[in-house]
């Protein structure tokens, strides 16, 4: 996930900065003193000790740092990394922007994905003001068409395909969730102004709400990346369609008002 994050920032010309949580649930949980934790081998049942639990998180961290900066050592863009310590709401909150997108990788054991910790990252990051990318733990391609899933031909979400569509050379594919396909002015527009090859499919709600229907759906296209604007499925879909693709999937915030111009991407 480092890797991808590295090449999405020099892809958009962003910054990267790498945030490492250290939640506080679990430091005030080790600190009550009926806590136990269970080790495995013979282990058992024992106390948690806090002051260990803050000296592995430590090493924790020292160990993703060293990994992140060998990662973006290459980045032209500005990086850093941080040691956040209390909820992760309140830290997502105070570090994001509505420009920044926040990156987060989907746990491989689903035992790991149902946790309180995993949850609390999922609702902080969409309840702050970025976007939300969700990376699967294996992906599948690095190359291929960028798609947007919209629910109509102003959806911000093409606008966001088309500029990363744009700067990846990439084909764009807008699936359409109203199961419309008509021509509209403005994605002619978008493709005579920016030189994107767009094609367009029509694809009805109900098809995308479950995960092996929209496995069909996507039958015919390789894409690399999905964008799509929160709202437009349920919740909970963004992650398991980036589960049964095992491609990442950009969630987008929905603009206040429609957009109806639709200026080219680097305009």
């Amino acid at each position: 996930m480092m890797q991808l994050a590295v090449e999405l920032a020099e892809l958009l010309h962003l910054d990267l900065l790498g945030l490492f949580l250290e939640d506080s649930g679990l430091i005030d949980l080790a600190s009550m003193p009926f806590s136990r934790e269970f080790k495995p081998l013979g282990g058992g049942w024992q106390m948690i000790d806090p002051d260990r639990m803050l000296h592995d998180f430590e090493l924790a961290a020292r160990g993703t740092e060293r990994k992140f900066l060998s990662a973006a050592k290459r980045l032209p863009s500005g990086c850093q990394f941080k040691v956040a310590r209390g909820s992760i709401t309140q830290t997502f909150a105070s570090v994001s922007r509505s420009d920044d997108i926040v990156m987060i990788a989907e746990p491989r054991s689903p035992a790991e994905r149902v946790t309180q910790q995993f949850a609390g990252m999922i609702e902080g990051a969409f309840r702050s003001a970025a976007a939300v990318m969700l990376v699967p733990p294996h992906i599948a391609r690095t190359k291929g068409p960028v798609v947007a899933i919209t629910a109509s031909s102003g959806d911000p979400s093409i606008l966001a395909a088309a500029a990363i569509a744009f700067a990846a050379k990439e084909e764009l594919i807008i699936i359409e969730n109203d199961g419309h396909d008509a021509e509209d002015p403005r994605i002619s527009k978008l493709a005579a102004e920016t030189g994107l090859v767009i094609r367009r499919m029509a694809a009805p709600r109900v098809r995308l709400a479950d995960p092996a229907a929209c496995a069909q759906a996507f039958h015919q296209i390789t894409e690399r990346l999905i964008v799509m604007t929160r709202g437009v499925l349920a919740e909970g879909m963004a992650s398991a369609i980036s589960a049964a693709r095992r491609v990442p999937v950009l969630v987008i915030e929905p603009l206040d008002e429609p957009d109806e111009s639709m200026p080219p991407p680097g305009r």
